[in-house]
């Protein structure tokens, strides 16, 4: 996927292999890193993006395929967000959800990062619920140990996007809209399989809204 000059893919193989690095014990749990630096690396090439707060969850399925969950962050509010992500030219940007059988409940198979496109309605196996949406030139202000922190991350990702050296490698696939996720059942995404499963099902659960 293409955003102006930004490929999605790429973007999101760095901030992954920097937060994987930042942070080996509890990168599942950095979400507002990620956030920080998808929208200052998007910001910088020209791209219209807002960081949103709010609840996600996410189909999850057991390896054995006998289980699945609605899994995610919720509980969290205006002041405090379970959860962010970016949004740009209409796309929900998340690598993290490919976080989540990290800490499953169910030791979850792989799953993919999100690109979604908002003039698809979200599916089930992928429910967001907004509720904060900063400004484009949002200030975060942090305790001043965090905020170094996190500017300390942002500059990092920015210097392995524009290193020339060898690329980080994509490690999983980018769920987009239905096709992407039908064309990843056809190669035998047990995921994909699973969610397509879940779709069809007269009901499911939700996250809190």
């Amino acid at each position: 996927m293409q955003i102006s000059d930004v490929k999605i893919e790429n973007l999101f193989a760095v901030i992954d292999w920097c937060i994987k690095n930042s942070f080996p014990e509890d990168y599942d749990a950095r979400c507002l890193y990620s956030a920080c630096a998808i929208h200052a690396i998007l910001i910088s090439k020209g791209v219209k993006a807002v960081i949103v707060g709010g609840n996600m969850g996410a189909f999850t399925l057991s390896a054995d395929g006998r289980k699945a969950l609605l899994e995610g962050f919720s509980g969290g509010d205006m002041v405090q967000p379970s959860h962010y992500w970016v949004e740009a030219n209409g796309v929900i940007l998340d690598p993290c959800v490919s976080y989540l059988p990290r800490r499953s409940r169910i030791c979850a198979v792989s799953m993919p990062m999100v690109a979604w496109s908002k003039n698809v309605a979200l599916p089930n196996y992928l429910q967001y619920v907004e509720k904060i949406r900063y400004a484009e030139e949002v200030g975060f202000i942090f305790p001043d140990d965090i905020g170094i922190r996190v500017q300390e991350f942002i500059e990092y990702c920015q210097k392995q996007y524009s290193s020339k050296t060898v690329k980080k490698k994509f490690a999983t696939w980018l769920l987009s809209n239905p096709n992407e996720l039908n064309n990843a059942a056809r190669l035998g995404d047990r995921w994909a399989k699973g969610a397509i499963r879940f779709q069809s099902m007269n009901s499911v659960p939700t996250i809190p809204s």
